[in-house]
Parts: C-alpha cells; structure tokens; sequence
C-alpha cells in the first residue's frame, strides 16, 4: 500500500512541470494550527518548561465576526503557532491543519488580487474583539478549490494597517506597522510574566502528510507565491521565503503536521527532550535547531 502511494505521488510531483509565476512579493510562514488529541493538549497545557520559559504564550479565547475558538499560542520573532484540543472546539477534526502564508510588504494582497486572481478569493478584513468592539486584524486571500477532505486550510494574509492602533495600542511603539515581527511583539508585550530570554526564535520548516490530491492543489499554490520546488526521496520540498514546507505521503496513521523544525535560541542545560502525551517529542538537537513531532 505505501510503495503504490509513494509512486502514485513521485507519479504527481514529475507531471506537473514548470508553473509560470510572477510572485507580488515573497509570502512567508505567518502561523500554523495543529489539533490535537486531548491528551497531548493538556499535556502541553500544563507543562512548566513550555508555558513559563520556551516561548511566550497564553491560552485564550478569540471572537470573531465569524467565528470564536479557544486555543494555546506560543509566539516567536516572526512566526507563531496555536494548538487546538479536538474535544473542545467546532474548527475541526483530530489532525486537522491550517497554515497561513504572511507578508511583511502594504499592498502584497491587492498584488494578488489583481495578478492571480483565478487562483483566490479575497474578503472583507476579518475582525477581532477588543473592549467591546471589533477592530481590523487582518486581510486574508483563500484559494479555490482546495480539496476540502484534506483537512488541511491554506491561506495568504496581510495585517490591517489599523490593527496596532486600535488593538491595544502603545505609546512607545509603531502603531502603524504590518509586519509580523510588530504584530507579535504587539502580543507578547501586552502578557503578564513572559520568559525574559525565550527558547523559541522562529519556525523554520513544516513537515505534512497530505494526500495526492492536496500536495497538488499545494504545490500549483506555493509554485505561484514563489516558493522553489525540489524532491527528496518521498518527500517533496517547498522552499519558500524563510520556511520549508515538506509534504509526505499520507497514510492511514500519518496526517497533517507531522514535525516542526524550529530555530531556538540555546539547548536547555537540564534536559535536551520533552514528551507530551504518548506522540508528540521536543528535541533540541544543538546548533540552534530544535524538532516538535506529533
């Protein structure tokens, strides 16, 4: 069964060519979802080193115009990530995934909008509470005819250049900004008791089991945002801006996010590996690398 996956996908990725592409601006990783069995979240949840020194984090509830979910963040320089526990809330199913593709540059969307348009769809800004009220947050393009059994949700999105002004805004800091370097320092400024030196930098790769039809529908998206193509054994490599995305063939046991490679800042003195629940390992492997698998 995996040899007739493997080749049906090495089957795939050798059709589909060269794509054309002329990229608006380059789309980094903004953040992933992942959720989780309930046991491994409140593993998560509940463990001293992740919640008080590896990231700044917090568990909270967002509402939206079109939606509210509970969820636990950690917060990088640039990049960040949520985990979702799969008995508590309405986004998804065990294993679902979404990644958001970000952009640092005003104007990248519209860009898209107007160059790819056949490719997404872009809406109104989406909002988020604050005192009372909802403000901008940002623009979000979705592309069409995404295979909605993968349960894996891609995106592209742009901050609203009236977020930081209106969500809590600083006196001491730029308001205007877009970038997602702004926007998380924004987020982690505004918690109580966050790790004076955190662990976490930035994500840096994304490892995915997707079927064949979604590493298609993947690989035309990120070909047209620029990212490069190239193939590793069974693994398919798409190098973008600052962040891989490597897609595996899925199977019955294998599906979404399978690791997270990740630059941090040191390796833990005490201990190089944390285990959460009976699937997912941290390991710091040194070099100012460290894996999360699930």
């Amino acid at each position: 069964m995996r040899k007739s996956i493997v080749g049906a996908m090495a089957l795939l990725i050798s059709s589909l060519g060269s794509v054309n592409a002329n990229p608006p601006a380059p789309v980094p990783l903004n953040h992933f979802y992942l959720i989780l069995d309930s046991a491994t979240y409140k593993a998560i949840e509940q463990h001293s080193f992740l919640r008080k020194e590896f990231a700044p984090t917090e568990q909270r509830t967002t509402t939206r115009t079109d939606m509210s979910y509970t969820g636990l963040y950690f917060y990088g320089t640039n990049t960040y990530f949520e985990f979702f526990d799969a008995a508590s809330q309405a986004i998804g199913k065990l294993s679902d995934t979404g990644v958001a593709l970000g952009t640092d540059r005003p104007g990248t969307l519209e860009a898209i909008k107007t160059d790819l348009a056949g490719a997404f769809s872009i809406g109104a800004p989406i909002t988020r509470g604050f005192n009372g009220k909802q403000v901008p947050w940002f623009y979000m393009a979705v592309p069409g005819n995404f295979p909605e059994s993968s349960g894996l949700r891609v995106w592209v999105m742009e901050y609203h250049p009236r977020f930081l002004a209106e969500w809590n805004s600083q006196s001491d800091s730029d308001n205007q900004g877009i970038t997602r370097k702004q926007v998380l320092a924004r987020y982690a400024a505004v918690l109580p008791n966050t790790p004076r030196t955190p662990y976490l930098k930035d994500v840096m790769a994304l490892t995915l089991a997707v079927d064949e039809a979604t590493a298609k529908k993947l690989i035309e998206l990120c070909q047209l945002l620029g990212y490069r193509r190239r193939v590793k054994g069974i693994t398919t490599i798409l190098q973008g801006e600052d962040v891989e995305l490597r897609l595996v063939p899925q199977t019955d046991s294998a599906r979404g996010i399978q690791e997270i490679t990740m630059r941090v800042d040191r390796t833990p003195e005490y201990q190089r590996e944390f285990r959460f629940g009976a699937r997912s390992l941290l390991k710091f492997k040194g070099n100012g690398i460290a894996t999360w698998s699930f």
